[in-house]
C-alpha cells in the first residue's frame, strides 16, 4: 500500500488523478485474488508465475484437481482474470489512475475477516449445517466470549491462537494482499447540514446502508472521479448517485480495467 498525500483542502492532489475509490466489496475481492496477478499480463493474456520457470512440471494430485474443480464451479474464471489484471495494473504502477482506500474500509475487512475466519473454524468443528444460519451478531457474541476467556487466561495458547486467526492481519496484507492500492491514513470527513441538504439525502432516500453513503460521502470528499463497488444496491443506481454525488459509479470489474487502461503511462 502506498499512503497518500492530501492538499490543505482535504482532498487528493492531481498526480492521485483519476481517482477510483475502492468500497469494501471491491477491496474485498482485490485482497482475496493476491497471487492473481502472476498469472495474467496488464492485456489480460495468461502469464507464467516465476516459480514455473525453473521448476519441472509435476502432474498434478487428487487434491489439486479437486481444488481446481470447486474453484471453478463456484468462482468464475473471468472473475479472477479480471483481478489478476487489475492487480497487475496497480502493483507495478503502470497506470496514472489510483486505486484510493480509507480506514472505512480496512475496518469492515477486519469485521468480514473475523467473521468468515471464524465461521470456518466452527464448520471444521461441528459441520456446515450448524454454522449455516449463523449470523454476524452471533458470531460476535462468541468471539467476545473468546475474548473474556483470553483476558482471564493469557497462558491459553489454544485460544490466543483463535483469535489470532480471527484477527486480520493488517501489517502483513498491507504488503502482500493490499499491495497496489493507495491508502488514506489520516483521512477526516466532516458532514454537514449542507452536505445532508445537497446530496446525501438522496443517498438515505435510495435505501443505501449508512456505510455505503459514509463511503460515497468520502469518495466526493476526497475529490475521486470514480467509485468502484460490486454491491448491486449502489451499482443498480448509479444514475442517481451520479447526479447527486458527480462521482462515476464503477459497478463491474471491466469498467474498472477500462479505466486503469485509458490511463496507461505512455512509458509503461
Amino acid at each position: 500500500m502506498f499512503p497518500v498525500d492530501l492538499d490543505e483542502n482535504g482532498q487528493l492532489g492531481d498526480k492521485y488523478k483519476p481517482a477510483i475509490y475502492l468500497d469494501t466489496n471491491f477491496l474485498r475481492h482485490y485482497f482475496k485474488n493476491e497471487g492473481a496477478e502472476l498469472s495474467f499480463d496488464a492485456l489480460g493474456l495468461p502469464t507464467s508465475p516465476p516459480w514455473e520457470d525453473d521448476d519441472p512440471q509435476l502432474p498434478p494430485t487428487q487434491e489439486d484437481m479437486s481444488s481446481t474443480i470447486i474453484a471453478d464451479l463456484v468462482r468464475p474464471k473471468e472473475f479472477v482474470k479480471d483481478f489478476g489484471i487489475i492487480r497487475n495494473i496497480a502493483i507495478n504502477c503502470l497506470s496514472t489512475a489510483s486505486l484510493i482506500v480509507t480506514p472505512i474500509a480496512l475496518l469492515e475487512l477486519f469485521k468480514l475477516h473475523a467473521e468468515v475466519t471464524f465461521k470456518d473454524i466452527c464448520a471444521d468443528v461441528v459441520g456446515v449445517k450448524q454454522i449455516q444460519r449463523m449470523g454476524d451478531k452471533q458470531v460476535g457474541n462468541h468471539l467476545s466470549h473468546l475474548l473474556r476467556l483470553w483476558h482471564k487466561d493469557r497462558t491459553n495458547e489454544v485460544i490466543k491462537s483463535i483469535i489470532q486467526d480471527c484477527n486480520f492481519d493488517f501489517s502483513f496484507a498491507r504488503e502482500h494482499g493490499l499491495d497496489g492500492i493507495f491508502y488514506v491514513e489520516n483521512f477526516k470527513m466532516t458532514i454537514s447540514d449542507a452536505n445532508l441538504g445537497q446530496f446525501l439525502w438522496t443517498l438515505s432516500f435510495l435505501q443505501l446502508e449508512a456505510t455505503d453513503i459514509l463511503h460515497i460521502h468520502s469518495a466526493k470528499s476526497l475529490g475521486c472521479e470514480f467509485f468502484a463497488t460490486l454491491d448491486q444496491g449502489i451499482a443498480s443506481n448509479k444514475d442517481s448517485i451520479e447526479e447527486a454525488c458527480g462521482l462515476k459509479v464503477l459497478g463491474k470489474t471491466q469498467e474498472l480495467i477500462d479505466v486503469l487502461r485509458q490511463n496507461i503511462k505512455t512509458d509503461a
